[in-house]
């Protein structure tokens, strides 16, 4: 499936279309012993060589949430070996992550892919994790921990600087903003200036501003109440300065759109791409619904909120597929198409061999996907 996008609106005068090209890599394969692989939702994910690691994450195996199915976290590292440009084939490996999680922050540098936090089925996590493939066998290093436990967060590398920003603690979301240099992984993290607003699921990239590699910010969620903001920001962090500053909002139609636990990549010397994400407004009518059940007086009220709760949970119409592409410079946003499939929330993209890779994640309440999104992105000039 391809998808012609026009990028005029902001775009210099010899950078025209931007060619976007959807399909997927084959498929998670189910755990050894299993027939089926429902899919992850928050697995640790990047590549390292002609490897891409897809690890833990949790999913529902026994019952949707809302009908009393418990969260499931896995342990299961798979890896998908490229053997040519034509031939991609997985394996489960014989090692194991130290203990099952999910949502941990990832990002893939020269060195492997760096797994940062998360969280165990009691509690977020502190844990940094450092894994590398040799001839498919895995290499698992610890780094040094977070100075904090922190899940849901996001993190992104500029050099051998690794920056985590967000994510959630025991008391919610959190403005919490760290960096590691991996040259020196033994000075440990250092503690930046904080985010603006407190806030976990979002998009975070490294791109130019004109005038150096900054830290984007984008969207994101926080809860500091019976229902949960969904943001529509786009934060920057200048390392030079070590200042944030507020660049405006998502806009999409010319109107700015709330966005939450989508993924997004830098492309160029001066966009980011961003994929999908939860607006929120199921979510947040959920939440009403959570408030309205546990104040129903008599069966029969609980009974009839519980009935819509699920009638709309279970016809949810899946998250956003917009594709929207940001100018760090003009600071102009344009939608610029859709995911060719249904889309994915809590996972991350990042480019493998010059493809973006959106990998499992979660495509509607409860419902993951074992799928391996691909997109060939290519600027026409």
């Amino acid at each position: 499936m391809l998808f012609i996008l026009t990028l005029n609106t902001f775009s210099p005068p010899d950078e025209k279309e931007l060619n976007l090209h959807w399909f997927d890599f084959p498929a998670i394969p189910p755990p050894v012993g299993e027939l089926i692989q429902p899919g992850l939702a928050g697995p640790i994910s990047g590549a390292d060589g002609n490897y891409l690691m897809v690890a833990g994450g949790s999913n529902f195996e026994n019952g949707m949430p809302w009908r009393g199915g418990l969260k499931k976290y896995h342990d299961e590292i798979y890896l998908l070996e490229k053997k040519s440009e034509t031939d991609y084939s997985w394996k489960q490996a014989a090692e194991k992550l130290p203990f099952p999680m999910a949502y941990s922050a990832c990002v893939s540098m020269p060195q492997g892919v760096v797994s940062i936090g998360g969280e165990d089925e009691h509690r977020a996590v502190k844990d940094v994790f450092l894994f590398s493939f040799q001839d498919g066998q895995i290499n698992r290093k610890n780094l040094p921990d977070l100075p904090r436990a922190l899940s849901s967060a996001s993190a992104v590398a500029i050099g051998s600087e690794i920056y985590v920003a967000g994510g959630l603690e025991a008391l919610g979301a959190s403005n919490a903003f760290y960096s590691l240099d991996l040259k020196n992984s033994k000075a440990g993290w250092a503690k930046l200036p904080g985010l603006q607003v407190a806030l976990s699921h979002a998009v975070v990239v490294s791109q130019q501003d004109g005038s150096e590699k900054c830290i984007y910010v984008i969207g994101g969620r926080n809860k500091s109440n019976e229902i949960s903001t969904f943001l529509s920001s786009v934060l920057k962090y200048s390392p030079s300065s070590k200042k944030w500053s507020h660049e405006g909002d998502i806009i999409s139609n010319r109107k700015a759109v709330k966005l939450s636990a989508g993924t997004g990549i830098a492309f160029g010397s001066h966009h980011i791409v961003l994929f999908g994400g939860d607006p929120g407004i199921f979510y947040n009518r959920t939440e009403k619904l959570n408030i309205e059940i546990e104040k129903a007086q008599g069966k029969d009220e609980k009974q009839k909120l519980r009935m819509e709760k699920e009638v709309m949970l279970t016809n949810h119409p899946g998250f956003s597929r917009e594709v929207l592409v940001y100018n760090t410079i003009s600071k102009i946003w344009e939608r610029v198409g859709e995911i060719a499939y249904e889309s994915p929330v809590t996972t991350i993209a990042f480019v493998w061999d010059g493809k973006v890779v959106i990998p499992s994640g979660e495509v509607r309440p409860g419902i993951r996907t074992p799928q391996i999104l691909v997109a060939n992105l290519q600027l026409k000039k």
